[in-house]
């Protein structure tokens, strides 16, 4: 059984099936997610008989094969190299006082959203628990010889979380864990493109921040763009989805809206978009359109962004305009895609 793919809980259970003790699962906890050893002879305060017992029913399957692109703006692309020979990305975007990992949950993605290189590869399968936290372990490593950690997590790689839901919620229990990554939920963001009947029950188990990809002012905009998503899960009842999010009262949702030019970045637009969020009481991160070479849409202009955002701050809303990373190596929002 790989380590990887159990929680704390789930370990424990297994441990005192083979007549060890039950905080042994948190001293492998520590070893290995806050050591950083991956070696089962280095576990200095398990007994050795332990220890070999752990080997047989253990594997420290790591995810050590990848490589970096590194963009100018030192954004780093990780593509990994799976045991079944698929890859997947994800995305290191270091700032002044924080390092960002963006990871993914899946392997393509069945939504198909037009704006989004991943849609374009179909969907190949869901990752396993190990493989969503072995993202992270990875670059834990890889920051470590920089004298640096990470600060920040976001599921808004490749894929949808919400549809790959057990996996996704085990990992953040993962990564919440004090013996593992011992991560605040203020840390933790998760990214649907509006699962309607998985968006609450993320809140109650884990906590986290929620953002939502939301791109259209309305269901016929959305529609245009995210046939698959909205087809399913209409504007409406994604909106209503959204107000019963348990959302902490130092926490706000994030609507996330890619702005494309002549599609859905009109004054009309803004000012619909508006009333939407302040019904949620969201914020806005306004994403400038990251093109691909089959993309079918353009980006807006600086212009017509900054007027966007100008009209939703006017009706009471926080609104940034997002700063494109990484996408001279494809690795800015909506370029993530491993043919």
């Amino acid at each position: 059984m790989n380590f990887f793919n159990l929680s704390l809980n789930e370990l424990e259970e297994l441990i005192i099936t083979c007549n060890m003790r039950r905080y042994n699962a948190k001293q492998l906890f520590q070893w290995i997610y806050q050591k950083n050893i991956v070696s089962f002879d280095e576990m200095t305060n398990i007994k050795k008989e332990d220890r070999i017992k752990l080997s047989q029913i253990l594997s420290l399957d790591f995810m050590n094969n990848y490589e970096t692109f590194i963009s100018p703006d030192e954004t780093v692309k990780f593509k990994f190299k799976l045991k079944d020979e698929s890859f997947v990305e994800s995305v290191l975007i270091p700032e002044k006082d924080r390092n960002t990992l963006c990871i993914s949950t899946q392997i393509g993605c069945p939504l198909a959203c037009r704006f989004c290189r991943t849609g374009t590869m179909g969907f190949k399968r869901n990752l396993d628990t190990g493989e969503i936290t072995g993202q992270i372990l990875a670059v834990k490593k890889y920051l470590i010889e920089k004298n640096e950690k990470i600060t920040n997590i976001v599921y808004m790689g490749m894929g949808e979380p919400l549809l790959n839901f057990e996996n996704t919620i085990k990992s953040i229990d993962i990564l919440k864990n004090d013996y593992a990554f011992a991560m605040s939920d203020r840390r933790i963001t998760v990214s649907t493109a509006g699962i309607v009947d998985k968006i609450v029950e993320l809140g109650e188990k884990t906590g986290v921040n929620l953002a939502i990809s939301l791109h259209a002012p309305d269901q016929e905009k959305r529609l245009e763009i995210m046939p698959v998503t909205s087809a399913k899960y209409p504007f409406e009842k994604l909106v209503e989805a959204l107000t019963k999010y348990p959302v902490p009262s130092r926490k706000r949702i994030l609507i996330e809206y890619i702005m494309l030019k002549g599609v859905n970045d009109s004054e009309k637009d803004a000012y619909k978009l508006a009333k939407t969020a302040n019904k949620l009481r969201a914020k806005v991160n306004i994403i400038p359109f990251n093109t691909f070479d089959t993309a079918p849409f353009e980006k807006s202009s600086d212009r017509q962004i900054e007027k966007f955002r100008d009209i939703l701050i006017s009706k009471n809303i926080t609104a940034i305009i997002r700063k494109s990373r990484g996408s001279e190596e494809y690795a800015a929002c909506g370029q993530l895609a491993s043919f």
